[in-house]
């Protein structure tokens, strides 16, 4: 079981639900880094932010990262199964979460992560956010999930990201082509972080995502 912080809406009435993002940080960071770029709208979603389970420098990690080269498939995969019983768990356990609305988003090493939970079990979210992440090999030779195609699927990166390049962003955005028909990709003049005009887009990309679905 993964420590995470959840935030539901204050002002509920019993039997409420709402839709859910479940964020998964980035390397060194924590389950406090995400959420907070979704504040705006934390009175009408549930936000569950997960902390990896590694500790890295004073933060943490989902999967041991290696210095050249890509993590092994293996790690990666763990890291997404145990993320993926992990929702399976908590989406049981609060009621406020709606299991027909729940959203992945991830950054970086958590981008990869829930990516990679995101084409094995696609069906059971309505869409994705991945943001400064690179496709791992192994998911691009993975089989089509035909359950995609109508899920929304949300690419962010900074044209200035020197840890993981706008290549990588555009790469993943490829390859959701492939099997969703509907997939945004936004590009931002910063480096590896996420800036007010990124968080606008997400926020405004969830909003919509929200309107749709009623």
């Amino acid at each position: 079981m993964f420590a995470y912080d959840i935030y539901e809406p204050i002002n509920r009435k019993t039997n409420d639900v709402f839709p859910t993002v479940f964020a998964l940080h980035g390397l060194g960071a924590d389950e406090l880094d995400l959420p907070g770029i979704l504040e705006s709208i934390m009175d009408r979603f549930v936000i569950v932010g997960i902390r990896g389970g590694l500790q890295k420098g004073p933060g943490y990690a989902f999967y041991k990262p290696v210095v050249d080269g890509e993590p092994s498939e293996e790690s990666i995969t763990y890291a997404a199964n145990d993320i993926h019983n992990f929702i399976e768990k908590i989406s049981r356990q609060y009621p406020t979460i709606d299991r027909r609305n729940m959203y992945l988003l991830g950054f970086e090493q958590g981008g990869i992560v829930a990516m990679t939970e995101f084409v094995r079990n696609g069906g059971m979210y309505h869409g994705g956010i991945f943001l400064s992440a690179k496709l791992p090999a192994f998911l691009e030779k993975s089989p089509k999930n035909l359950l995609l195609k109508n899920k929304r699927i949300f690419v962010g990166h900074g044209v200035d990201d020197a840890i993981v390049p706008v290549a990588e962003g555009e790469r993943i955005t490829r390859f959701f082509k492939t099997m969703s028909d509907n997939v945004t990709m936004r590009t931002y003049y910063v480096q590896h972080n996420v800036n007010a005009a990124e968080e606008d887009e997400i926020i405004d990309w969830l909003t919509e995502t929200e309107q749709v679905d009623k």
